[in-house]
C-alpha cells in the first residue's frame, strides 16, 4: 500500500477520535498513525498475529509515531469506544478476511462513528457493496492511482454478530473422521491442507507420543496426530496467531483430544527442551523464509533423544541445506506431490 497516506489525506477530515486501525501491513499502519497526528491514547492498532504486532511496534518506532498496539483473536474483542475505524485493505488479503474484518470492526464503533476502508485497488466495487449492506450507505472517493477510500457512518447499534467460518471433515487412513472449524486469516481455511495430509500419512506416530503441532493453525494436524497416538498422547499446539490458538482449543475440545497445551508465541517461547517425541511442521513460505528457518532451527532442541521431526514442503531443495545444518542428516519421502522431510535428534 505504497500510496496509503496520499489516499488517507483525501478523507482525513472525516476522522473522529479515538481511532482504531484494524489490521493492515506494518508500514501502512505506522504511516497512518503518523498522519493522524493524535495522542498515543487516541489511536489503537489491532492485529490478529503476534508477529505482525511486533512488526507494527518496530515500524512505529522507525517512523517516529506512537499508538497502543494490541493483538486479538477477533476485532469485536475490543471495547465499543471508537469514533473511527480505519481498515487499510491490502490487495494480498483474501476476500473472506476482508469481509470478516469489516463486519467485526463495525461492532466496536460508537453510534455516529465512521468506518473508513482504504483500498489500494484503483477501481474497487467490493467495499461499497459490503459497507452499504452493513451501514446502509457508503460514500467513496474517485478512482485514482492511489486507490479508493470508502466511508460509512454507523447510524444505530450493531445487530447480532455473524461469524465467517467454514467447517470441514478430515481423517487419516482408517482413523476416525474429525470435524474442524476454520476462520478467515488462519492456515487451512475452508479445507484440510493437502500438505498436512501428506505429512501425517507418512509420519511415524507411536502410542503415548508427546506431539508438537508447530504453527498449528486451527489445530487439525495436532488433533489428528493426537488421535493416532491414542489416549495417552500429549499434544502441544503453538501459533503466533491468537485466532489460530482460539480455534485449536475449540477444535481439540470438540474432537475429544485431551491432555493438551496451547501456546501463543512468536519464537517458540514457553516450550521446553527435550520435550517432544514428534514435531510436525508445515511452515508458510513468505517473509524470506524467516518462519521456515525458525521452524527448523528452533525445533532441534525441543526433540527428545530419538525424536522425529517432520516438515512438509514443495521446495525440498530450499529447506534441506538448513535441515542438514541443523540436524546433521535427513531423508525425504514423496507423497501426494509433496516432499516430507524427516530428521531427528539422534539417540543419547
Amino acid at each position: 500500500m505504497k500510496h496509503v497516506t496520499e489516499l488517507f489525506a483525501t478523507v482525513a477530515h472525516r476522522v473522529k477520535p479515538p481511532v482504531l486501525i484494524a489490521v493492515g501491513p506494518p508500514w501502512p499502519v505506522a504511516n497512518l498513525v503518523k498522519a493522524l497526528n493524535l495522542p498515543e491514547t487516541e489511536v489503537t492498532c489491532a492485529q490478529l498475529d503476534l508477529h505482525q504486532t511486533d512488526r507494527v511496534r518496530e515500524t512505529l518506532a522507525e517512523v517516529g509515531a506512537s499508538a497502543e498496539v494490541v493483538t486479538v483473536a477477533d476485532m469485536w474483542d475490543l471495547p465499543q469506544r471508537f469514533g473511527t475505524v480505519i481498515f487499510p485493505a491490502s490487495s494480498q488479503a483474501d476476500r473472506e478476511l476482508k469481509l470478516d474484518i469489516v463486519e467485526q470492526a463495525a461492532h466496536v464503533l460508537t453510534v455516529g462513528g465512521l468506518f473508513l476502508t482504504l483500498s489500494e485497488y484503483e477501481r474497487d466495487s467490493q467495499f461499497a457493496k459490503l459497507q452499504k449492506k452493513i451501514f446502509g450507505k457508503c460514500g467513496e472517493t474517485p478512482a485514482s492511482e492511489n486507490g479508493m477510500a470508502f466511508f460509512s457512518t454507523k447510524a444505530e447499534e450493531s445487530g447480532s454478530r455473524r461469524r465467517h467460518e467454514v467447517k470441514y471433515h478430515a481423517k487419516i487412513g482408517a482413523g476416525a473422521s474429525m470435524e474442524f472449524v476454520s476462520r478467515p486469516g488462519t492456515f487451512s481455511y475452508g479445507r484440510f491442507d493437502a500438505g498436512s495430509r501428506a505429512m501425517l500419512e507418512v509420519a511415524e506416530i507411536r502410542p503415548g507420543d508427546t506431539v508438537l503441532d508447530l504453527g498449528c493453525g486451527n489445530g487439525a494436524v495436532g488433533c489428528l496426530a493426537g488421535a493416532m497416538a491414542g489416549p495417552d498422547a500429549r499434544v502441544t499446539f503453538i501459533d503466533s496467531s491468537l485466532r489460530a490458538i482460539a480455534l485449536a482449543e475449540l477444535n481439540a475440545k470438540a474432537n475429544g483430544v485431551t491432555n493438551t497445551r496451547f501456546v501463543n508465541a512468536t519464537r517458540l517461547q514457553g516450550l521446553e527442551e527435550d520435550k517432544f517425541d514428534v514435531i510436525l511442521a508445515n511452515p508458510p513460505y513468505y517473509a524470506k523464509s524467516e518462519i521456515t528457518r525458525l521452524f527448523i532451527e528452533g525445533a532441534r532442541d525441543l526433540l527428545k533423544p530419538g525424536g522425529r521431526y517432520y516438515l512438509v514442503t514443495k521446495m525440498p531443495t530450499a529447506v534441506m541445506p538448513l535441515i542438514f545444518d541443523t540436524f546433521g542428516d535427513c531423508s525425504v519421502i514423496e507423497n501426494r506431490g509433496y516432499a516430507v522431510v524427516l530428521s531427528g535428534a539422534g539417540e543419547e
